[in-house]
């Protein structure tokens, strides 16, 4: 009798528990995550002096079928400078 118990008991706190999940927590964690990216892009590392940017105030520059993110106007010059070798 006290097994039986023990597994209902398991049970209807599985239950609750994913429920929870479900309808209280995921709902919850979403709207935060959505509200960060409302605020900030993703952070970029410019390949000149290693600032860390936000993507969307960044200068951009495309190289060979990528994007390089730069903190500054400067530093992409002084980065394609470096490259060209001089």
């Amino acid at each position: 009798m006290g097994l039986i118990r023990f597994l209902m008991f398991a049970g209807v706190a599985l239950l609750v528990y994913l429920i929870y999940r479900r309808f209280v927590a995921a709902p919850m964690r979403s709207h935060f995550e959505h509200k960060e990216d409302e605020r900030l892009g993703r952070l970029v590392q410019d390949p000149n002096c290693g600032v860390y940017v936000d993507s969307r105030d960044a200068v951009r520059r495309k190289v060979r079928g990528g994007e390089l993110y730069f903190c500054s106007r400067a530093c992409a010059k002084t980065y394609f400078k470096e490259q060209r070798g001089g």
